[in-house]
């Protein structure tokens, strides 16, 4: 590549070889025929014309509405310096960030113009005889742009106050981060190597051959494999994250952006430990061991002061464990260690996971709910439809942002919004909506029809950015929280204690699976809802539907409690009474875990042994286990309806004990529900049945 660019830079083609770049940027975005007779007009006049006028991007279908709402004096744009070759790349890099609108024209003409010349300036008077940008080593130009700056009291950093979090901080200025962002256009011109040869891989580039999913609502475009120092271990990483990636199993761009982190930190100390390694085969216990105290000492002063060390720890040992594994495979065996990889990583290494109380579930609370909509109109207009679907459908953020101009359906004169979901990998996932939220819904489509183009929504997203930085991708998560948070701080909503209350996009989701269940949803219907891949993932909200049910059944008990006397005659025995804790707790826990339901209540007799009666129906079960001679089932109209109760107070039975793993119940109660299906399935078809037949022979003919 250096060759390459010393003929390019030592001959008169440089001049061709932008002209290439910027002809190629402008062929892809120029939306329409303009005045100019032809495009290559358009190429000539920005490539051989130092003195750009602002009229002339008036003329420019691209550039029309901006130059419009243009109100500045300045009209020239001037590239003066004297190094015709980075004049050259300076009028690349400008091309690229007007025609992909990262830059408005207004903001072009009153920020990075002015900086475009104090960087001309500077170029001229530190490196006059410089090839190109890229000739001199990025780390060295920084240094003297940054002191060339300050020489002349131009800020290189500033104060800068975030109301979302009501902190100020320290910000490099935007001129100063204009050398750095015009040295990363210009080195990927000359960087024609294939994405997976590189140390930093785009997402962006790597998609367009590869159809590679990412999250859209994200700016997490790189992995980044430089950090890791040793050039064998790198290169086996970049080989075992590109076959990980095509094959799109459980392995998302996610998932390889921080196990890069985690690897490199491991074999970042292996190549400490042992400089000279050139592969893993040599690996021992004593090199995890050691690799553990360091990870030790590690997450003690390089984790967020609300981050779990021992999460950390586990993910990270388990992202190296995985890679370990891996590496017998994947083309990759010459790396692999000669011990197997059970030797080297036990399970005693990772600490224990902390489990969170259901109590800890970070949903929005009533109180602040109320606060939240009685102030929405206050709300960034772009942001309050998002909130809207994100509590009425309980969708993650990230669907909720890749919504499609295609979500609403209506299906027997009912709504539903209709999306894949990315994290389960659930195609065509469908939420009932009401008609209110289906007419938001109606409108965002559009006018989403109405301004999108494949330029500038080549997806039809219904929340997409038409211009700038993202143009053509949806929002940006953390924009959606930082303009609740900044709503919560303006208008004060704090929780029940006063404390300002933090949202965050996903405590929606939560509230919206305990509002469904404290409705008397059914799990599995809630499971189904949420397209959790697990009932596991969806009892978590089971456990606060007890809180729920417990408040009601104290309820119940202050309302009045009422007992049996000896003759089975009901009396009251408290009434507007204040009932002693510990005897409302066992009350309530005796219910929870040992009672069930049965067609007179719910039976406690299991609380101090097992009864027949109430696992086994005596008229069933009387005889030896069989039922009772005399019994016969089918003759009374009301038997059909009799038996539906019991099936459905047995089932509930069966279900309640599995959530709470009650295996001997659930087994004793469901040979009874096989019992009684058999049962129903036969009268239900007018049949009648005898407990002995022979019972009845003698009767016969009278």
């Amino acid at each position: 590549m250096a060759e390459q660019e010393n003929f390019i830079y030592n001959t008169d083609d440089y001049n061709s070889f932008i002209r290439e770049h910027i002809s190629k940027i402008i062929h892809e975005k120029l939306i329409e025929v303009t005045p100019f007779n032809h495009i290559d007009e358009i190429i000539n006049y920005f490539v051989d014309t130092d003195i750009w006028n602002i009229r002339t991007f008036g003329t420019i279908s691209n550039f029309i509405n901006d130059f419009q709402k243009y109100k500045g004096l300045k009209v020239n744009i001037n590239f003066k310096t004297k190094n015709k070759n980075l004049r050259l790349e300076l009028k690349y890099f400008c091309i690229k960030k007007l025609f992909t609108t990262e830059w408005a024209i207004g903001t072009f003409m009153s920020g990075p113009s002015s900086y475009i010349a104090n960087l001309e300036t500077f170029i001229d008077e530190e490196f006059p005889n410089i090839k190109s940008i890229r000739s001199v080593e990025f780390s060295i130009l920084n240094e003297r742009w940054r002191a060339w700056l300050e020489r002349r009291n131009i800020k290189t950093i500033k104060n800068e106050f975030k109301e979302v979090v009501g902190k100020e901080y320290q910000m490099k200025t935007p001129i100063f981060m204009l050398l750095r962002r015009f040295y990363e256009d210009i080195s990927t011109v000359f960087d024609d190597r294939d994405e997976w040869e590189k140390d930093i891989w785009d997402v962006r580039i790597i998609r367009r051959k590869y159809d590679i999913e990412y999250n859209l609502s994200k700016n997490e475009y790189l992995v980044n494999f430089s950090t890791i120092n040793n050039p064998y271990f790198r290169k086996v990483v970049k080989s075992y994250f590109k076959q990980r990636i095509l094959a799109q199993n459980n392995f998302s761009w996610s998932t390889a952006r921080t196990y890069a982190g985690w690897i490199g930190k491991f074999l970042n100390y292996i190549s400490n430990t042992e400089p000279n390694w050139k592969d893993l085969t040599k690996l021992s216990r004593e090199h995890i061991e050691g690799y553990i105290d360091w990870l030790s000492q590690y997450v003690k002063g390089n984790t967020r002061k609300d981050a779990n060390p021992n999460r950390y720890k586990i993910q990270s040992l388990t992202a190296v464990n995985q890679f370990i594994r891996d590496l017998h495979f994947y083309n990759n065996s010459h790396m692999a260690p000669n011990l197997p990889v059970d030797l080297l990583i036990i399970p005693g290494d990772k600490p224990r996971k902390v489990k969170k109380s259901h109590e800890t579930i970070n949903y929005i609370p009533d109180f602040v709910l109320e606060q939240l909509f009685n102030n929405l109109d206050h709300l960034h207009k772009e942001v309050q439809p998002i909130v809207w679907i994100a509590f009425k459908t309980g969708l993650r953020i990230s669907d909720v942002l890749g919504l499609k101009q295609n979500c609403l359906v209506l299906l027997n004169g009912k709504y539903s919004i209709v999306t894949d979901i990315e994290k389960t990998y659930v195609k065509g996932h469908m939420v009932p909506i009401d008609e209110e939220l289906a007419n938001i819904i109606a409108v965002l489509i559009d006018n989403t029809k109405k301004h999108s183009n494949k330029d500038n929504n080549p997806e039809n997203f219904l929340f997409v950015r038409y211009r700038g930085k993202r143009q053509g991708k949806s929002y940006e998560q953390g924009w959606v929280s930082d303009q609740l948070n900044l709503l919560a701080r303006r208008k004060n909503i704090t929780d029940e204690l006063g404390n300002l209350f933090h949202f965050k996009m996903h405590q929606f989701r939560h509230t919206y699976a305990i509002k469904l269940l404290n409705n008397g949803t059914d799990i599995f219907t809630v499971q189904e809802l949420l397209a959790h891949s697990s009932p596991e993932m969806t009892m978590v909200y089971a456990k606060l539907l007890d809180e729920t049910k417990r408040k009601a059944y104290e309820k119940a008990v202050v309302d009045g409690v009422f007992s049996f006397d000896l003759n089975g005659n009901i009396y009251e025995i408290s009434k507007n009474e204040e009932m002693p804790q510990e005897i409302m707790e066992m009350l309530w826990l005796n219910h929870k875990l040992s009672a069930i339901d049965n067609p007179y209540g719910s039976c406690r007799a299991r609380l101090n042994g097992n009864c027949p009666y109430a696992e086994e129906p005596p008229c069933l079960t009387c005889n030896g286990g069989s039922p009772c001679k005399d019994l016969a089932v089918g003759l009374s109209e009301m038997d059909i309806a009799k038996y539906e109760i019991h099936i459905q107070s047995t089932s509930k039975m069966v279900e309640v004990a599995k959530q709470y793993g009650r295996e001997e119940i659930a087994q004793k109660n469901q040979k009874n529900l096989d019992r009684l299906q058999d049962i129903y399935k036969t009268i239900k078809h007018g049949n009648i049945i005898f407990g002995r037949i022979e019972r009845i022979q003698p009767k016969q003919g009278v």
